[in-house]
């Protein structure tokens, strides 16, 4: 087993344990890295599902490394709320306790009416909790998770109750999963993404890319804008270098 083979096992083996950890409420309401803190909110009802343990199937492709149809790049600034009419801030109150002023502010907006707010604010903390643990051990698949999906409402989850995360979430923010994208000066419109260098994250052995025309398997490819289209596979997900 190559020690590429032994990290992307590792990263996803840390997304199935911290999944399984959170979902059996042993990590829940931490005040420890990432974590929210103690709000009232301990026995609330869990939800959510846990994260998908390796990376999302790329489409069949068409050339080497560049996939058949195009993916939007993630945003991990887009949290999932579902439609309709929300529980107004006044009423967000927990059974029992009371909620701090930040996880007020994060609940703000979130709850629809007829739901426990404690309850969503749990899927938060889940969320904060997630990131932590995957960071602890591999901080590029605590990146990479995010970018794909597999650990979703990163962005209202860390802007309100874990800051401390926000280096992995300003990291995700400059990067996209596997797929086919348009090169070009304005990054998530549709399947755009801006030039730049970018590095793959906890990729297989079998990580491929295309810059236009031209192919390659390193971990590290500069995008240009004249190249016009960008394509991967194996790679799991693309994060820009740090200049």
């Amino acid at each position: 087993m190559t020690r590429t083979h032994r990290r992307v096992r590792l990263a996803a083996a840390v997304l199935v344990t911290a999944a399984a950890v959170l979902l059996t409420g042993c990590s829940s309401g931490s005040d420890g890295p990432g974590g929210s803190g103690g709000s009232g909110t301990k026995d609330a009802a869990r939800g959510g599902s846990a994260p998908a343990a390796t990376a999302p199937a790329t489409a069949s492709t068409g050339s080497a490394g560049a996939t058949s149809a195009p993916s939007a790049p993630a945003d991990p600034a887009s949290d999932a709320v579902p439609s309709g009419p929300k529980v107004p801030q006044g009423e967000l109150t927990p059974v029992t306790g009371s909620f701090t002023k930040k996880e007020k502010a994060y609940l703000t907006g979130r709850v629809p009416k007829g739901t426990d707010p404690a309850a969503v604010l749990q899927l938060g903390q889940e969320t904060c909790d997630r990131i932590a643990s995957v960071a602890r051990i591999d901080r590029d698949a605590a990146i990479g998770g995010i970018i794909t999906g597999q650990i979703g409402g990163a962005n209202g989850a860390v802007t309100h109750l874990c800051p401390k995360q926000e280096d992995i979430l300003r990291a995700a923010e400059t990067g996209f999963a596997d797929g086919s994208y348009t090169v070009g000066a304005k990054a998530k419109a549709g399947s755009v993404i801006t030039p730049g260098t970018y590095r793959a994250l906890t990729p297989t052995k079998d990580c491929t890319w295309t810059v236009g025309t031209k192919s390659g398997t390193a971990r590290k490819v500069t995008v240009t804008a004249a190249a016009r289209t960008f394509g991967s596979r194996g790679c799991f997900a693309w994060a820009k270098e740090d200049r």
